[in-house]
């Protein structure tokens, strides 16, 4: 059997000319042929997806079943096999991906002739390592014409195929030193040491070996250079080691380092702010008392200098947990016009307009956002002291409005059959294609209808969110399994809208869904917290982690324990059960920032140290008031939904 398949994968795609059955259903023994692949996929076993091919690979779900037979073994892949596969599905989701993931391999084999062929044979890949991958290919050299030094860096500090393209070029003599200088600067911003050590040996002179001194040991080598050099005037060299030890020495001691800065002289103003900018993002992530005194030290050493984007996000979220509102305006000001016009950042600068006075100027700002649908619109609405009403919106939106007829595609078909079959995240590739395609709302919001009739509820709350100004509300925001929510929250004591609203962001209700990381089913538990839960708790003593109902019953059990340890608050518990308990505790330990009032909840929730927590509340928390206004069928006050303290025992 094994030799059979082996013989067979070298030549199941030589057959090519005859076109898809697009229109025609699986038959039931195709269905259960596809059923077996896609699960053995799913547990990286190729070969009944190798062995089922034949009698798929002319329906709308050949690619993928080809797809299945090739991925789980691109380790040992050939190219052969690859071009047969490309030769017979030349183009569609399941080919980008594979063509994509090929590439990765060839390039990890330096495989450079076949690597310049796929390349060659269609669009650019859009992955930066590709680009990078794709500058080391000799074959190539001639086809780029973006510099080796803009292309990496464009890339993340930490990028192994892009670093690798650098030192090709630093050997080659394709970038500077100047430019390699400039990349240190940027890696030792981003805290990339161990990626910054690797260019050491490329650097002229010693610098190389005080490169890795300043890494080791900045304190002990800035002391050293200061009794050598005094605190005057360096050598160019040296400086730019200074500015560097500087910056690594702000992830150890940011204090320390505000000292060396206002004590050495040989640093120019905006070297200076770049370090001091540096020192105020780390303070911040710890809720140092210093940090909104460091980001304002940073900007008059330099008002003209604009740091990286990050380090001014973090400099509008310290001013507005320390109640420095002229600071807001300050770093919205450095920021660039793609940065700046991003929502979260008008809508602190309204509100900063609203604490200094400027009254009708922060409304008329406040205005424009407005909306139910977003969390930054919500918490606009709020400031002007509007409730958030669903009912007004039904003239607008009525139940019978024609969408278009569309015509259904392959691309959908297989989207939905890929979501049926578990493999939540390959249908998410193949809908987003067909979304691409589609011009209109009226075109997505039909799209979307379908989805959920087919109850891929996840596509079609995806294709609702691209319907511009809330005008999918009646179905981006759909209920099912309503009656097991409703159980799980009476039992465990929680809002039934909050529930809603966390599922809705956890899983999108796509009830076999697993993350990367192990997380399973609606609610996202990990096995070892359904274990504990099952030990601990005796209403989840016999909860399934793999069913609906067990599922709900285990996410919600801990859900609720996560809200009662901290006092009832729905916003803490959101982050407790995103981040891990011990997170928020950590952060409400060193909190110097205002625990009552309105803004309390938001100014907290901007200030979450980890990026994917701080947009899950704030998407939960938009989601639950959603939700609790369609299923209370009033309006709802916003502001409650948003305090760090408890809300009322027993509202629910």
């Amino acid at each position: 059997m094994k030799k059979r398949l082996l013989l067979w994968a070298t030549c199941i795609f030589a057959v090519a000319g005859s076109a898809y059955a697009d229109n025609i259903p699986l038959s039931s023994t195709q269905e259960s042929l596809l059923q077996t692949a896609a699960e053995a996929f799913s547990q990286g076993n190729y070969r009944p997806a190798a062995e089922a091919l034949p009698a798929l690979e002319n329906t709308y779900m050949g690619s993928w079943v080809g797809y299945w037979s090739l991925q789980p073994r691109l380790n040992t892949l050939t190219q052969e096999q690859y071009l047969q596969y490309s030769a017979r599905f030349p183009d569609g989701v399941a080919h980008h991906l594979l063509r994509r993931q090929w590439l990765i391999q060839l390039a990890h084999r330096q495989d450079w002739n076949n690597f310049t062929s796929v390349y060659q044979s269609g669009q650019k890949p859009d992955l930066i390592q590709l680009r990078c991958d794709a500058l080391r290919d000799p074959a190539l050299e001639n086809e780029n014409v973006v510099s080796p030094f803009f292309l990496w860096s464009s890339a993340p500090a930490n990028n192994h195929s892009c670093n690798a393209m650098a030192r090709d070029g630093l050997q080659q003599g394709l970038i500077t030193q100047d430019q390699l200088w400039q990349r240190l600067q940027q890696m030792f911003e981003a805290s990339a040491f161990s990626a910054a050590r690797h260019f050491a040996p490329y650097l002229n002179g010693q610098a190389g070996t005080q490169l890795t001194a300043t890494i080791d040991h900045p304190d002990s080598w800035i002391q050293m250079h200061i009794q050598q050099n005094g605190t005057g005037s360096w050598s160019g060299t040296q400086t730019r080691l200074l500015e560097l030890a500087l910056l690594r020495l702000t992830t150890i001691h940011p204090l320390q380092t505000v000292q060396f800065v206002q004590q050495i002289h040989t640093l120019n103003a905006a070297q200076k702010a770049r370090v001091l900018y540096n020192c105020a993002f780390q303070a911040t992530q710890t809720f140092r008392p210093e940090s909104g005194s460091w980001y304002q030290l940073a900007y008059n050493t330099d008002p003209q200098f604009h740091p990286q984007p990050e380090m001014l996000a973090w400099m509008v979220r310290t001013a507005i947990r320390v109640g420095r509102w002229t600071m807001v305006n300050d770093a919205v000001t450095l920021m660039n016009p793609p940065q700046s016009q991003q929502r979260q950042w008008q809508f602190w600068k309204a509100v900063a307009m609203l604490q200094l006075g400027h009254t009708v100027q922060a409304k008329a700002e406040l205005g424009t956002l407005a909306s139910p649908w977003t969390y930054y619109g919500q918490l606009a609405m709020a400031a002007l002291g509007q409730s958030l009403d669903l009912n007004t919106n039904t003239a607008a939106e009525p139940e019978d409005v024609a969408l278009p007829v569309l015509q259904e595609t392959a691309s959908e078909r297989a989207a939905i059959k890929l979501y049926q079959l578990g493999l939540y995240y390959d249908a998410l590739s193949e809908w987003d294609h067909d979304l691409s395609t589609l011009s209109t709302p009226g075109q997505i919001k039909a799209t979307a209808r379908m989805a959920f009739q087919q109850q891929a509820w996840l596509l079609g709350i995806h294709a609702s969110s691209l319907i511009p100004h809330g005008g999918d509300w009646r179905q981006g925001y759909v209920l099912p399994y309503a009656q097991e929510i409703s159980g799980a929250a009476n039992q465990t004591g929680l809002r039934r809208a909050f529930l809603a609203g966390l599922i809705r962001q956890e899983s999108g209700f796509a009830f076999g869904i697993r993350s990367d990381v192990g997380a399973q089913g609606l609610m996202q538990v990990m096995p070892t917290t359904a274990e504990w839960l099952q030990s601990h708790i005796p209403a989840a003593a016999n909860a399934d982690l793999h069913s609906i109902r067990g599922n709900l019953v285990l996410g919600s059990n801990y859900l609720s324990l996560q809200q009662q340890s901290f006092g009832g608050s729905e916003l803490l518990a959101a982050a407790a059960y995103n981040a891990g308990p011990g997170a928020p505790k950590r952060w409400l330990s060193r909190w110097d920032g205002p625990n009552q009032g309105p803004w309390a909840g938001p100014i907290f929730t901007a200030n979450i140290p980890y990026r994917q927590t701080r947009h899950y509340v704030q998407s939960v928390l938009t989601n639950t008031i959603i939700y609790a206004a369609i299923l209370d069928r009033q309006a709802q006050n916003i502001w409650p939904q948003w305090q760090l303290k408890a809300t009322t025992p027993g509202e629910h």
